[in-house]
Formats: C-alpha cells, sequence, structure tokens
C-alpha cells in the first residue's frame, strides 16, 4: 500500500536505500506524529464554563425574616396585620442595595414575641412614645402610635442591615477596610480558626499569679465557641510567656500610671515575636500581668481622657488585656475574659459592645455575614479558575478537579435557595461546603506545578529526541524530492 502510494505521485526510487528512507519517513511522519501527539496530549477534563458565567452575574438574594407580636389588649390581630403591610414597602426602600445581593424584608405577625433573631413587638408600653427600645431579651419595642416612615426607620436600624451591606461590600471593594473600622478590625472570613490564648509574664520573681488559664478557657471560652461551633471550626491553645517587658515604659501621672492610645501597638510587637503564629486565621488573646510598680494603669486618649478599661484590640490580630492583680493571687479569670470575649466578638465581625455572649441578633449577623462572604468567595474563586485554565491552554484538568467544581456550583445553588427560604443554618453548610471545595480546585497540586512550567523547557526536552531522527529524514526526502526533479526535467 506503501509502494502503490508513491507510485501515484511518481516518487518510486529506483534504488533499495532510497526506498527505504521512503518508507521510514512515512513510518515517523504519517504514523509516529500521530501516535505521540496523541500519546503526549494534555488532558483536560470540560469545566462547566457556562454556570459559572451564570453565577458571576446572579445576584443572591436573602429573605430576613422579622417577627411582629402585639399585646390583644393594646391592638387587635387585624389592625397589627395591617400595620406590617404598610411597613413592609417602607422597609424594602430602606434596606441598603447592592450589585451582588438583595435583602428581601419579610415581615410576618405572630402570637408570641421570640427573638429568632428578630422580633418587634408593638406596644404603647414604651418609656417614651417616640423613641424605640431594645430589651435585655433582644425584642425591639416600639409604638404602634408612631408614623410608617419612623416604624420603618427603628426596624431597619434593629436589623443593622447596613453592617452586613459593609462587610458583603467589602468583597467586591477593598477600600472599605479603609472607609469601614468594623470591618478593619475583624478577621477574614473562613473556614477554620486557630485561638491561641497567652498570658504574658514579665518579671516573674516579683509578679506572682497563678494563671490556671486552663480553668479560665474550659469556663469562658469554650462555652463562647460553643455557641458559634457552626460557623467555622475553632480550635485554641495556651501558653505562658515569660520576660517580656513592656516596650514603651508608662508614664506617672498624679496618682496613676497611663500608657498613650498612640503606643498600644507598639506593646505588640515584642509579644508577637515570641508568640509563634504564623496563618492568617490565627487570633491572639493576651493577658498581660502589668509588674506591681506601674500599678495602677491606664489607657489614656491623646486629649487626655482615661479609657473605662485596659484593654485594646489590634485589627485581624487580637486583642490585649493589661491585667492588674495582688501577688499571691488567683487571675481573675471573670474580669480578664469579660473584655476578652467582647473583643473577640469584633474581631469576628460584630459590633463592639460590653457583652460577652452571643444574643440570638448577634448569632443571625455573624452567620449571615460568613454565608455571603463564603457565597461571593466561592464564585469569585470559580471564575479565577476558568481565566487560569484559559491563559495556560497545557493545563492538566483532571477529572477530579472538574468534581469539586461541579460540587462547589451544586452548593452555591442549594445555599442561594436556602436564602430565599430563610434557611440560614442550611445555607451556611452548604456556603461553606462551597467555599472549600473552589478552593480545593483552584488550588490543586496538579495546577500549581504547571504555573512555574515556561513553554522554553518543554522545547528543551522535546529538541534533543526528535531533532537526531527527524533532521536526517526531512534532509534525504528533500534530496530525494531534488533528484526526482532534475531526473523530469532531464526526461523533458
Amino acid at each position: 500500500r506503501i509502494q502503490i502510494l508513491f507510485e501515484s505521485m511518481n516518487l518510486i526510487p529506483q534504488t533499495v536505500q532510497k526506498q527505504n528512507l521512503l518508507y521510514y519517513t512515512f513510518i515517523v511522519v504519517i504514523l509516529g506524529t500521530p501516535i505521540w501527539w496523541y500519546a503526549t496530549a494534555t488532558y483536560r477534563a470540560a469545566l462547566p464554563r457556562s454556570p459559572i458565567s451564570e453565577l458571576a452575574d446572579t445576584r443572591f438574594v436573602f429573605s430576613v425574616p422579622v417577627s411582629f407580636c402585639h399585646d390583644p389588649t393594646e391592638i387587635s390581630y387585624a389592625e397589627a396585620s395591617q400595620l406590617v403591610t404598610s411597613i413592609k414597602p417602607f422597609l424594602l426602600l430602606k434596606v441598603p442595595k447592592l450589585n451582588r445581593v438583595t435583602f428581601d424584608v419579610q415581615p410576618v405577625v405572630k402570637a408570641k414575641c421570640i427573638p429568632d433573631p428578630f422580633c418587634v413587638m408593638l406596644t404603647k408600653t414604651v418609656a417614651r412614645r417616640h423613641k424605640a427600645e431594645i430589651g435585655d431579651d433582644g425584642i425591639l419595642k416600639v409604638s404602634p402610635e408612631k408614623e410608617i416612615s419612623d416604624i420603618g426607620d427603628d426596624v431597619i436600624k434593629y436589623l443593622d442591615i447596613q453592617y452586613l451591606h459593609s462587610h458583603v461590600h467589602a468583597v467586591s471593594d477593598p477600600n472599605i477596610h479603609a472607609k469601614n473600622q468594623d470591618v478593619k478590625n475583624a478577621m477574614a472570613v473562613a473556614t477554620s480558626y486557630n485561638i491561641l490564648v497567652t498570658v504574658v509574664n514579665p518579671d516573674p520573681s516579683s509578679i506572682v499569679v497563678n494563671a490556671n488559664i486552663k480553668e479560665g478557657t474550659e469556663r469562658y471560652l469554650e462555652p463562647f465557641l460553643e455557641e458559634i461551633k457552626d460557623v467555622a471550626s475553632f480550635t485554641y491553645q495556651t501558653q505562658i510567656l515569660r520576660y517580656i517587658p513592656l516596650a514603651v515604659r508608662p508614664l506617672k501621672s498624679t496618682d496613676y500610671y497611663y500608657i498613650s492610645e498612640d503606643n498600644l501597638p507598639h506593646l505588640i510587637n515584642p509579644i508577637e515575636s515570641e508568640l509563634g503564629t504564623s496563618t492568617t486565621n490565627d487570633i491572639n488573646l493576651v493577658i498581660y500581668l502589668v509588674d506591681r510598680k506601674y500599678t495602677p494603669l491606664r489607657i489614656r486618649s491623646p486629649s487626655g481622657q482615661l479609657r473605662s478599661s485596659t484593654s485594646f484590640l489590634s485589627p485581624q490580630w487580637g486583642t490585649v488585656v493589661l491585667h492588674q492583680s495582688q501577688n499571691g493571687t488567683d487571675l481573675d479569670h471573670g474580669t480578664t475574659f469579660g473584655l476578652l470575649l467582647p473583643q473577640l466578638k469584633q474581631l469576628l465581625g460584630l459590633r463592639a459592645s460590653s457583652s460577652k455572649s452571643f444574643t440570638p441578633r448577634d448569632g443571625f449577623l455573624v452567620r449571615s455575614r460568613t454565608t455571603l462572604v463564603h457565597l461571593l468567595r466561592s464564585v469569585e474563586t470559580l471564575s479565577s479558575l476558568i481565566r487560569l485554565v484559559d491563559s495556560i491552554p497545557n493545563m492538566v484538568i483532571g477529572d477530579h478537579i472538574k468534581d469539586q467544581v461541579d460540587s462547589a456550583i451544586t452548593d452555591i445553588n442549594a445555599a442561594h435557595g436556602a436564602l430565599l427560604n430563610s434557611d440560614l443554618d442550611t445555607a451556611l453548610r452548604h456556603a461553606m461546603r462551597a467555599r472549600d471545595a473552589a478552593e480545593k480546585s483552584f488550588s490543586d497540586p496538579s495546577i500549581l506545578a504547571l504555573l512555574y512550567f515556561p513553554d522554553d523547557q518543554k522545547f528543551a526536552i522535546y529538541i534533543p529526541l526528535f531533532l537526531p531522527v527527524g533532521l536526517p529524514l526531512v534532509v534525504a526526502f528533500l534530496e530525494l524530492i531534488k533528484e526526482h526533479r532534475r531526473a523530469k526535467a532531464k526526461i523533458e
């Protein structure tokens, strides 16, 4: 068959040597090249580009449930229902708008007031008729005699949608970190955090205090973390560091010592170098035992005002408590954790408060923030993966990467469906799984290896293999064609 092919091309040479050359050329070029091409072809599983593109353009809708209850002796159910119906348009009008997230406030009239997480009680027994009140149980009390628009303003402020707006908007606009202190303080949303509780004793010979930090963490920190265990995976460690003096010498006032607020960041540097933490998901809770010669120690603002507490927060790092106690006593865990935990709440994205426990409203806000940020980050990661794959045509895309991408897309859609139904717990679980699958697909080792494999290295591998074989065949075949043309011209 090879001979018939060459006869049709009038390329049949007269010597066996030249005939073999044609056969070798045919085998190498016609048979060998396709086999080599197929054997070395890059396998690229087909990623779902269209669903990812649709998710990038999707506006997630979050249905926020708000319960309205009333006292039947003050206002009837029909009047309460009519009032709530009138309030809803005002609520939707005043809710902050985002390009990626829409908050759909769903007010519902209920018989009992249960803060799960938001409940508004329509009552005339408020202390001041024109001012709303939030009770210790987290229920907003507002007079039904107020104007509809004023009630709407009270409810929007109570829901604190602006808080979610700032944190979610920061995902697409990093400048928010510079503008909003709450966003700036908070740790980045992650699926896991490690909390390091450290007691620093600068001079063990003169400061004799029984820290017993294990008892404090078991009594205060563990119940705190138990309330938000579904938000992320939390682990904590404890340690005691010694011989780390204050980096800033306290100044003497009339009857106390003080450290200026401007110098507080300098206190962290010598402590941080000894902590041993290195990841962005580490949260530091530091209890610094103050030397008795500097007691009482206060923190003073540049204007001369004294702070009510001796604790301070370092954004996206942790918090420090300057603790003062008598020698031979036990560390006052109630006081120290009473200062640490409220600031830990700030590090997890909540507003500053003096409470060390989570209200239903706090739980809703921190879970909502975590869910929405996970969703948006998942979509961003998948979109980045598609751009990366398109930029490197020879990148291997295994089936396991495609499976992870498919899993992330499924969980994102499931989380969005749960948000539409106000099922925040289900939405949070799916959002965390989506973020985990998306990041695993993007940081897969088989992908990362090719990011540093330039084309010149491929040529360095293939040229020594194919040049010694291919060059003689090409030269000989060209010479054969020239000889054939000369013989044909001679005949003519």
